[in-house]
């Protein structure tokens, strides 16, 4: 039997690994692209064919993507929230998804998979959304969410014009091979350098759950349709605390006032009640929620295994 065919762009990220090893699990066969100077360790231990480009160059992804495969899973994206970065933020998660869909509609790709992010409803505070949920975009003060927003219109206008897309929409992903997202908020706390936490509370899923959910939206998904995958909601002081008991040191403590090592962008998304209503994943996708313990666990675990972090 033939192996299905998979292209995934972000394959050397935190999700995009964890969507190739699933992919490998499943029997598929995958070209995972990178850029030249991302860190393609972990991809090379896998046996699959890595190829180097840019999304923001496309003619190096018509050159790179084949004809015809089974599933793109676009990937790739850039998940900064320092506005200094913002020019370069626009041309990947914007313009790199355009030249994705044009290429996958000229390569005649059978399913586009897209992973956005739960950010594109911008902050909704203490209101429970799901996937009718208008957005307040527009009104946050944050490129990261206003461009994620931007290329998911992208992909829905493609949608409207024939191509076959699912839209997979994630809260706050957490787990291994995080290098820029919680890593970092590990450290700080595991350095002393975070006192304070803002008292807002979020949905947090595991990434391999997120992964799976891929996967399934590839078999099940409906076209045109976007699946919030929320997770567990809690508490950003009590994700603090679980991670400090792993790392065995004081935890930051609530507060108001923003600790200086935190940026004002991120200090206003933790100040917020989020809500998220994932019916739809679970029911449609059999997405699965799983402890903030859990995940955190795994995330320390695998930050001592790569020297990122000590305990004590």
């Amino acid at each position: 039997m033939t192996k299905k065919r998979a292209f995934v762009t972000g394959a050397s990220g935190f999700i995009g690994i964890h969507i190739v090893k699933e992919l490998i699990l499943n029997d598929w066969d995958v070209m995972a692209l990178h850029r030249p100077s991302s860190n393609i360790h972990h991809l090379k231990k896998m046996g699959i064919k890595c190829v180097e480009g840019d999304i923001t160059q496309k003619e190096t992804l018509l050159t790179k993507v084949p004809p015809y495969i089974d599933a793109l899973f676009h990937v790739a994206g850039n998940v900064s929230f320092g506005s200094n970065g913002d020019k370069q933020q626009n041309l990947d998660n914007v313009d790199g998804t355009i030249n994705v869909l044009n290429t996958a509609i000229e390569k005649k790709v059978r399913r586009l998979i897209y992973t956005s992010t739960g950010a594109t409803w911008g902050l909704q505070h203490d209101k429970q959304i799901d996937e009718n949920s208008g957005s307040n975009v527009n009104d946050i003060p944050i490129n990261y969410f206003r461009t994620k927003k931007l290329a998911e219109n992208a992909v829905l206008k493609e949608i409207e014009r024939g191509l076959d897309a699912v839209i997979l929409n994630p809260a706050n992903v957490v787990g291994p091979y995080d290098k820029s997202i919680w890593s970092p908020f590990v450290q700080a706390i595991a350095n002393g350098k975070l006192s304070k936490i803002a008292g807002g509370r979020a949905c947090f899923c595991h990434v391999e759950e997120v992964a799976r959910a891929h996967l399934v939206a590839f078999d099940k998904g409906n076209r045109g349709q976007k699946y919030l995958l929320a997770g567990t909601n809690t508490s950003f002081h009590r994700v603090a605390e679980i991670v400090a008991s792993l790392l065995k040191c004081p935890p930051p403590k609530v507060s108001t006032l923003r600790d200086p090592q935190m940026s004002k962008e991120l200090f206003t998304l933790m100040s917020m009640n989020q809500i998220i209503n994932d019916s739809k994943a679970i029911n449609e996708l059999n997405f699965k929620h799983r402890s903030i313990l859990s995940m955190y666990t795994d995330l320390v675990k695998w930050m001592i295994k790569e020297g990122l972090v000590k305990i004590g």
